[in-house]
């Protein structure tokens, strides 16, 4: 598998726990979901990649939406609350492929 394949989907998947996390306990809109990505990670967060994840995750029926008086806001489905409900599982996953992925062999 291409490498930068690979970061891609691992990118990816770490952006999608991350708005679920976001979503686990509140409705969000997006606008919302970026700032609090934001100011978790000290870095703005793309607005593309941002709407991007949730139109994908809303298709996998992860989150769906909601109408309130601030527009589209989202929130879980039971979908999403079993992947929040593994996140401690997924972050073991996460951390073996990236010490798998970051091993360096001294020849």
């Amino acid at each position: 598998m291409d490498s930068q394949l690979s970061l891609k989907r691992i990118f990816i998947a770490i952006s999608d726990l991350a708005i679920l996390v976001a979503l686990n306990n509140q409705t969000m809109t997006a606008y919302e979901v970026n700032k609090y990505l934001t100011k978790r990670v000290g870095e703005d967060a793309s607005p593309s990649t941002v709407y991007s994840a949730i139109a994908a995750m809303e298709r996998k029926a992860w989150i769906r939406c909601v109408r309130n008086k601030r527009g589209r806001a989202y929130c879980l489905t039971d979908e999403g609350k079993k992947i929040i409900g593994d996140m401690d599982n997924i972050v073991q996953e996460i951390n073996r492929f990236v010490s798998k992925l970051l091993k360096i062999d001294f020849v």
